[in-house]
């Protein structure tokens, strides 16, 4: 292949990967029409737009009620019946303390409304009906309605379910919010990509979490929203599936955010259809999920909720690397060794591309100097160069695709296997050998980063030069520089990757080249 697609190639990769590591993918989505312009004029004079809403300030209290142990403890609160803490007291064995940022805010499944005539519900005090390990109901009456609220925390899941029973005793509010905080920015590593997300009918909405200054609404016939991390996810689900609640998240302070699911007690928007509840008495089963996103175990939530894993444009190649990754560190134990085994499978499979690749390389080396002929000759007419080089090319049998678009196939598996080595939960806190004792981090003495540098540049030295233009060369020269740099600050375990990847590469281009001077020896 020529040198100047190798070149434009791995420029194109390395703009890539120094754009998602500084940026992570994060895309701000433009703010949705407040939902009080789409609601018909049947609100009471009393209902306010959810801006001016203010949310309850909470105060953890001494009687606050502790469920279940592992894999994780939540906190209720019966003032306002709200979750305080969720404390992942289980994963891994390690790092447990920081994943309380991830969290965020002392209201999770607060129930608040925009109407001011029951605007006071988030902070009702509740009564303890039932308190066991795994079980806890509390429950509400006055004058103008009855609430009860019951918990179920399952053993060995991360997630608990909560049955919300609302009678009201007069006309209802149109709409009523469950919802969830979380701080709007975290340093830890675990925090890295954090999103609001929204799972519709229609697909999966997303928004910078750190961006969220106003209100951000989506319409949708919601399942569930959440919170993301790069490792993990606090959502909230909506398990009846004949009700179909809409979204908003809003900022309640510098600090922190809400997102709500929104349920329709009565009324409806303007213009569209939309599953109402017309009864004064409702039932809304929710589960809130809070846990690492592995595959495996958000599919066991159910809902839908292994959307929230999301590795890029080719996350249709991604789910069979990750799959067969985990398959490996089934029989070896080691994710350090899994990753070599995968990385050694790759290129085995991707072997004839490679050959395909290195043979056209051959090809245009051969015809380097009549090209450079040329090209002194022509020098001062472009187009007419360009037809020189193509007549001579095709005289030769050589076709300048024939070895850029092995490449090209192979990139695809490439940015794959990356995003899968970045934000896979399963290199969390997963240990490889000696001074890497977890993969999901930066190598801490950078002994990886420095190897892959020098073999990047040794596979530059040995593969079959088809440049002429000394800029060119001098870019070349640098490449294996950039990367080696952009490794520095990303996890340990893609760096293996792309070491082992490189020692392959030169592994199969020396066989390579033995076997094409045997063939030119032969001829």
């Amino acid at each position: 292949m020529d040198k100047k697609v190798f070149l434009a190639v791995t420029l194109c990769a390395a703009i890539y990967l120094i754009w998602y590591s500084m940026y992570s993918k994060n895309q701000a989505v433009p703010p949705a029409v407040p939902i009080q312009q789409k609601v018909e004029v049947k609100q009471t004079a009393q209902e306010q737009v959810l801006t001016t809403q203010k949310t309850t300030e909470f105060v953890i209290l001494q009687d606050t009620v502790v469920l279940g142990e592992k894999p994780y403890a939540v906190e209720v609160s019966p003032q306002g019946g709200v979750i305080h803490s969720i404390k992942l007291t289980e994963y891994k064995g390690q790092k447990l303390e920081a994943l309380t940022s991830l969290i965020g805010g002392k209201g999770d499944l607060e129930l608040t409304t925009p109407a001011l005539e029951w605007s006071y519900i988030s902070g009702v005090r509740y009564q303890i009906k039932n308190n066991e390990k795994t079980k806890l109901i509390l429950s509400y009456e006055d004058t103008n309605l009855s609430i009860e609220r019951t918990y179920s925390f399952f053993q060995e899941k991360y997630y608990l379910d909560h049955l919300l029973k609302i009678t009201f005793k007069k006309h209802p509010p149109n709409h009523l919010f469950v919802g969830l905080q979380a701080y709007r920015e975290a340093t830890r590593l675990e925090n890295e990509r954090r999103e609001v997300l929204f799972l519709k009918s229609k697909g999966i909405t997303k928004w910078d979490i750190s961006k969220i200054d106003n209100v951000q609404e989506d319409l949708g016939d919601g399942q569930w929203t959440g919170i993301s991390s790069r490792y993990f996810l606090k959502a909230l689900l909506n398990i009846a599936p004949q009700m179909k609640p809409q979204f908003q998240a809003r900022p309640i302070s510098q600090e922190e955010i809400s997102i709500n699911l929104i349920y329709m007690l009565s009324g409806g928007f303007a213009g569209r259809k939309s599953e109402t509840i017309q009864s004064t008495s409702i039932q809304i089963p929710l589960r809130l999920y809070y846990g690492p996103k592995d595959i495996d175990i958000l599919k066991a939530a159910g809902h839908n909720l292994d959307s929230s894993v999301d590795f890029g444009w080719f996350t249709v190649v991604a789910y069979p690397l990750l799959v067969a990754l985990k398959w490996f560190y089934k029989y070896v134990n080691n994710f350090g060794i899994a990753i070599i085994l995968l990385t050694v499978l790759v290129k085995i499979l991707t072997y004839p591309l490679t050959y395909k690749s290195m043979k056209s390389m051959k090809e245009m080396q051969k015809v380097q100097p009549q090209l450079q002929k040329v090209r002194e000759k022509y020098k001062d007419d472009k187009e007419k160069l360009n037809k020189e080089m193509l007549q001579l090319m095709r005289a030769h049998g050589y076709n300048p695709m024939s070895g850029c678009w092995p490449i090209l196939i192979q990139m695809p598996i490439f940015i794959a296997l990356y995003n899968v080595l970045y934000g896979a939960i399963d290199l969390y806190g997963e240990p490889f050998f000696g001074w890497i004792r977890d993969l999901s981090e930066k190598d801490p003495f950078y002994v990886t980063p420095i190897i892959l540098t020098l073999v990047m540049y040794l596979q530059q030295k040995i593969t079959p030069a088809t440049v002429t233009d000394p800029m060119q060369q001098k870019m070349m020269t640098l490449m294996p520089v950039i990367f080696g740099f952009m490794m520095l600050w990303l996890p340990s375990g893609l760096t293996l990757y792309m070491l082992v990847n490189s020692v392959v590469s030169i592994a199969q281009q020396a066989y390579l080249t033995k076997s094409f001077q045997k063939i030119e020896v032969a001829a």
